[in-house]
């Protein structure tokens, strides 16, 4: 049977953030399925935005997000023990569910240049890297990759600037940094990595500044603990090397979380390329933190404590207005004639913002049901509601010429 690898370093006993996770009514029931949510990074809250329907049990690390049609996506099992793909319409609030008839992909990663999902996947001899069809849950495979022997789960990134899937695998008993031209499937790179003992994980690569980050795990042999059994140790954010696989911290003085027990929720970490921060669930012997890290210095921006009251699984970040800009994919989204006509507002409900794929300046006018005016501003991709009272209101979008008009619900 194929090996998958879970790098632990121990065993674990203004935010404009559109975040999304999974969750469920009840923490741990094995017959409610989850729900798609909304998460406010400020204090860890958070709201349905549609529900699964079916999905039982997760696959670790086993989702992507769709940025150009705001999907969540991941593979898990429903009650009845089968494996599907779920494909969550967030823009549409539909669920789409696809049985798995063959393989089905590990580390979906989403090209947010070219718009495609890639993963890996065994079949019984070689370890295959391909495309994944979200519409059908099918995968095809570009090639395969020898010497790879396993994966190391929740660890794999994608470089949208050159089309490059990035992962952690073992071969030979050697730990390797892997990066992978999705065109065509050659392996490009694959450092042994950990040298000198130094040791990774957490993968997120930021296509502002085309640099791979990473925790690192800096272990105090000298502060050992007999009551948890372990050494102190910090984990630190890290630039990665792509080429050699060793890495630098960025700060040394700064820690994104510390103790005789610290680990990172495979999963539940994402990269906010808008705002350059670097996003994870972490957590110590003492309590669990859902932390937003500026990569530029590693400075901490939140550290928000998690309850068992606000737990969340499956970290995806909505990464299309940076996308839009950067890759200009605005006029391969929509033209200009079909902007209102065709255009998406999400996540509604919102308790601060909702966006639109839309590069283009509109003018908004939201009224109460009453048909007050309450607001009229100009903008682009993000409009701040968070001002509103709760409840429902009414949208009218302007391009100057033309106007749609929809329902919004501020929480």
């Amino acid at each position: 049977m194929k090996k998958l690898i879970l790098l632990l370093f121990v065993p674990l006993i203004s935010f404009g953030q559109i975040l999304y996770g999974l969750k469920k009514t009840e923490n741990g029931s094995s017959t409610i399925p989850f729900d798609v949510v909304n998460i406010d990074p400020s204090d860890g809250s958070t709201s349905i935005v549609l529900s699964t329907n079916s999905l039982i049990g997760v696959a670790a690390g086993a989702t992507t997000y769709d940025q150009m049609n705001s999907r969540y996506i991941c593979w898990g099992y429903d009650n009845q023990n089968n494996q599907n793909l779920y494909v969550m319409d967030l823009a549409n609030l539909e669920t789409e569910i696809n049985p798995f008839n063959s393989a089905q992909a590990i580390e979906m990663e989403y090209d947010l240049q070219n718009l495609k999902t890639y993963g890996l996947w065994w079949d019984g001899t070689a370890e295959h890297f391909g495309e994944v069809n979200l519409l059908t849950g099918l995968v095809s495979s570009i090639s395969t990759l020898p010497g790879v022997e396993a994966v190391a789960i929740g660890n794999s990134t994608f470089d949208s600037n050159s089309g490059k899937y990035i992962f952690i695998g073992y071969e030979a008993n050697q730990y390797k940094l892997y990066t992978i031209d999705a065109l065509t499937g050659a392996i490009v790179n694959s450092p042994t990595i950990w040298q000198n003992g130094n040791r990774y994980s957490a993968l997120e690569f930021n296509n502002q500044n085309g640099k791979l980050y990473g925790l690192f795990q800096d272990t105090d042999y000298e502060d050992y603990s007999q009551s948890y059994g372990n050494y102190y140790t910090d984990l630190r954010l890290a630039e990665i090397d792509l080429i050699s696989g060793s890495a630098t911290i960025i700060d040394s003085q700064t820690t994104v979380i510390g103790g005789y027990l610290t680990g990172y929720n495979l999963g539940g970490l994402c990269f906010d390329q808008q705002s350059q921060t670097y996003i994870i669930k972490v957590q110590n012997e003492t309590s669990g933190y859902l932390k937003l890290v500026d990569v530029s210095d590693a400075e901490i921006i939140a550290s928000t404590p998690i309850s068992n009251d606000n737990y969340f699984y499956e970290l995806q970040v909505d990464n299309m207005p940076f996308a839009l800009d950067a890759y200009n994919l605005s006029s391969s989204y929509q033209d200009d004639e079909s902007i209102l006509e065709n255009i998406t507002i999400y996540p509604n409900p919102s308790s601060s913002f909702i966006y639109t794929k839309s590069n283009t300046e509109l003018e908004a006018s939201v009224f109460d049901v009453t048909g007050k005016l309450i607001m009229s501003e100009y903008f682009t991709t993000k409009l701040d509601i968070s001002q509103l009272e709760k409840g429902p209101y009414i949208l009218n979008l302007s391009d100057g010429v033309n106007t749609s008009t929809h329902k919004i619900i501020k929480e």
